[in-house]
């Protein structure tokens, strides 16, 4: 029998971070466990050149501390990924969690005892362990890669991918570099390493729209700045449709979209007019055609339509004015073939390589806890099951809490660190709550009563999330059994 403790928890990123610190809160025997090497989550795995913070960095903070906040400085609007990174080393630090953080050890299965009524968690090292809770805060996988149409295996070079990106490296000085996809991870990555590669071919198959972003520095006026609001920000974070100060203009008026476009912030399309979607797609288009000045170009880079998030850039559009910066259209002319010198397209070109990198988009594929071998009630298995009451737990799986399952919003339209907290706040809270009704289990019902709606049904932004989370556990938790 392994060591037995209250809790496991999975993962050790925004989520995980913050779950861990308010269980111990509360007194209870928690672990965190991580298949990565250091805390940091989605931070650690997407750490390719020109990760970057999409929200601005004052709103991606815990307001559960208001130390935390006084002693963390951002250096800019939108801090890069190796900073956010630092900032979570810095909370791990700061709150003394490591002593209780497994690193490079993934869980590879969960168990739950119905007589014992415990969870049983299996990791790869062979290592077990008994808890009476399981948080999985694994987040969601990251969305498909432009697929290769063979095995990468055989070329001869380096492959790797934006969400696997080594901490160091690989080196990309001097070297003809391959970039497959223009997602956000490519729109952040081409820019970036455009200058020091030897030559960059840029594989575009399906475009996406840009917004150039505004990120000025940040120094003692600023960081001051948005301390003093402290109190305020974690009062009305939650209660915003996106998490952050990101709140819809009415009525429509499409004359604010210079203004928002001039922002250079997400604000164009999480805080814009409501009902001018059509009308904020075509402006990004416009301007994205008039940064190209080349209708060849435009014809690749700009969507002909409004599907997709836009992403915010910084000379995505312009690096592809380099004499050394190539682009293929996929569309046009897809991959046939890996060869041991590079990718050969149906035409028969060929592009010889030295490394191909496959763009992956954070948090854009189902839930990473689809690749733990979990088991409920009955020896059920979780990959069974229909969905989860609220985001938060799964019926037929007692005293299992999830954070990064649907209907709870996503980092494409969402602030993460507000989602994310108001999660670990809700479930340490649960935890509490049922020990205070002498109960020892959590579980989500499958059939609600018929004069309720679905918890989580038809939610709208983080704020309805929120308010609907809040109002499952003041009325008692009615989309859950404690027994």
């Amino acid at each position: 029998m392994g060591d037995e403790l209250d809790v496991v928890v999975i993962g050790a990123g925004v989520a995980g971070l913050a779950t861990l610190h308010l269980l111990r809160a509360h007194g209870l025997r928690v672990r965190a466990y991580d298949a990565a090497d250091d805390v940091g989550g989605a931070w650690w795995w997407h750490g390719h050149p020109g990760s970057r913070l999409g929200t601005e960095g004052y709103a991606y903070q815990y307001f559960f501390s208001p130390d935390l906040v006084r002693d963390w400085g951002w250096s800019e609007r939108f801090p890069a990924g190796y900073e956010v990174l630092r900032w979570l080393r810095f909370v791990a630090d700061r709150l003394d969690l490591r002593r209780d953080i497994t690193l490079s050890t993934r869980v590879t299965a969960a168990v739950f005892d119905e007589e014992r009524e415990r969870w049983t968690v299996r990791t790869e090292h062979g290592e077990t362990v008994e808890a009476r809770f399981v948080v999985a805060c694994t987040g969601l996988l990251p969305g498909p890669a432009e697929a290769l149409p063979v095995s990468s295996g055989d070329f001869a070079g380096t492959v790797v991918c934006t969400s696997r990106w080594p901490e160091k490296g690989p080196d990309l000085a001097g070297r003809r570099v391959g970039v497959v996809g223009v997602g956000t991870a490519g729109v952040q990555l081409v820019p970036r390493i455009a200058a020091e590669t030897a030559h960059l071919t840029v594989f575009a198959r399906e475009p996406v729209l840009v917004v150039p972003r505004s990120n000025p520095v940040y120094g003692w006026p600023e960081r001051d700045a948005y301390r003093a609001r402290f109190d305020e920000l974690r009062a009305t974070l939650p209660h915003t449709a996106t998490g952050a100060e990101y709140e819809p203009h009415l009525p429509v008026d499409p004359d604010l979209l210079p203004g928002l476009y001039a922002d250079g912030s997400r604000r164009l399309w999480l805080g814009g007019v409501v009902g001018a979607e059509e009308e904020v797609a075509a402006y990004v288009r416009e301007a994205m055609t008039a940064r190209l000045g080349d209708p060849s170009l435009a014809a690749v880079l700009v969507p002909t339509d409004d599907a997709g998030t836009p992403t915010l850039d910084a000379g995505f559009l312009e690096a592809f004015h380099r004499d050394d910066v190539d682009l293929v259209d996929l569309r046009a002319d897809p991959i046939a073939a890996v060869r041991a010198e590079g990718l050969e397209l149906v035409s028969g070109a060929v592009h010889e390589l030295d490394v191909i990198v496959l763009t992956e988009e954070p948090d854009a594929g189902p839930p990473a806890l689809g690749g733990i071998d979990v088991r409920g009630r009955g020896g059920r298995s979780l990959a069974d099951a229909a969905g989860a009451v609220l985001g938060l737990g799964v019926p037929g799986f007692p005293n299992l809490f999830t954070t990064a399952e649907p209907p709870a919003p996503t980092s494409r339209d969402a602030v993460m660190t507000t989602v994310r907290q108001h999660q670990a706040e809700w479930i340490a809270r649960a935890v509490a709550d049922l020990a205070a009704v002498g109960a020892s289990t959590f579980e989500a019902i499958e059939t609600l009563p018929t004069s309720a709606p679905p918890a989580g049904a038809g939610i709208a932004g983080v704020g309805d999330y929120v308010a609907r989370c809040e109002q499952e556990a003041a009325a008692g938790y009615p989309s859950f059994r404690r027994a």
